[in-house]
C-alpha cells in the first residue's frame, strides 16, 4: 500500500531530525525506504537516550555519597544536580552517543562492520541508568568535557534518582568467560537492588526486556501503537 503524503512528510521530518551514521546518502536512502513503523522505532529509541529539560525531583541512593570520589566530584555532581531541580538544560552532560549516535544500518552490523550496539546505549536499554559526565565546562562543541567518572541515574518525567558514581570500565563487557570488572559487576548489583525492590525471595521477575534488534519492547510497542494511529488519522482525513 502506497504512503500517503502526509505519512511520507511526518517520516521526512523524522528522518531529518534523527542523528544516522555514517552521514552519507546510502544511510539516508536506507532510512527512506523504511516504514512508519521502522522510522518511530528508530526516533523514539534515540529520544530515550536524551534526558529533555524538566523539573524533576532528586533521590540520592547512599552508595553514591559513600563513595570514596564523592569528596572529588560532589561540586560538579551538586552543580549537576542543581539543573536537574532548576529545569536546565543537561543536554551537554550526556553521551556524546546519545546526540550523534542515533541510528546506522543494520546490514553494517550483519556485516560485522559495527557492534550491534553501536546506536544504542546498552546499560540504558537492559538496566534503565542514563549517565551523565562531570565536568560542568561545556565545550564549542555543546558537549561538557569528558570525564572518566559519570554519575548513573533512573531518570523519569518526575524523578531523577542518583544510583552511582563509576568509571568508563563499567562499559566493559564480560570477558569469554563470563567474568565482569570491578565496576561493571558492582552496576549489576545496583541494579540489582532497586529492579528487586519490595519483591519476597526467590520471585521471578524479567527487568527492562528487549528485542532481538535491541531495541527495548516497549519501544517497538509504542511505535506500532503510534503508526496505527497516525494510519488511521490519515485514511479519516483522507491525506
Amino acid at each position: 500500500m502506497e504512503e500517503s503524503k502526509r505519512i511520507r512528510s511526518l517520516k521526512k521530518r523524522l528522518i531529518k531530525e534523527l542523528p544516522f551514521f555514517p552521514n552519507n546518502k546510502k544511510t539516508l536512502t536506507d532510512l527512506e525506504s523504511q516504514s512508519l513503523n521502522g522510522i518511530l522505532i528508530h526516533y523514539l529509541h534515540w529520544k530515550t537516550r536524551l534526558v529533555p529539560a524538566r523539573r524533576r525531583r532528586i533521590q540520592i541512593a547512599p552508595e553514591v555519597t559513600s563513595d570514596k570520589r564523592w569528596r572529588r566530584l560532589k561540586e560538579d555532581i551538586n552543580a549537576l544536580l542543581h539543573k536537574i531541580r532548576n529545569e536546565e538544560d543537561v543536554f551537554p552532560y550526556l553521551s556524546k552517543r546519545a546526540h550523534y549516535y542515533g541510528y546506522t544500518p543494520a546490514q553494517r552490523i550483519k556485516d560485522g562492520e559495527v557492534d550491534s550496539w553501536e546506536d544504542k546505549d546498552q546499560i540504558l536499554n537492559t538496566k534503565g541508568f542514563h549517565h551523565f559526565h562531570l565536568n560542568m565546562n561545556v565545550q564549542s562543541t555543546g558537549l561538557s568535557e569528558r570525564t572518566d567518572d559519570v554519575l548513573f541515574a533512573y531518570v523519569t518525567r518526575e524523578n531523577f534518582h542518583a544510583i552511582g558514581i563509576f568509571d568508563h570500565s563499567v562499559f566493559d563487557s564480560a570477558d569469554s568467560n563470563g567474568n565482569m570488572n570491578d565496576e561493571r559487576s558492582r552496576m549489576w548489583r545496583l541494579h540489582e537492588k532497586h529492579a528487586m525492590l519490595g519483591m519476597e525471595p526467590g520471585t521471578a521477575y524479567i527487568s527492562h526486556p528487549i528485542a532481538t534488534s535491541g531495541h527495548p519492547i516497549y519501544i517497538v510497542r509504542m511505535a506500532d501503537f503510534y503508526a496505527n494511529i497516525i494510519r488511521a488519522t490519515t485514511i479519516l482525513s483522507g491525506t
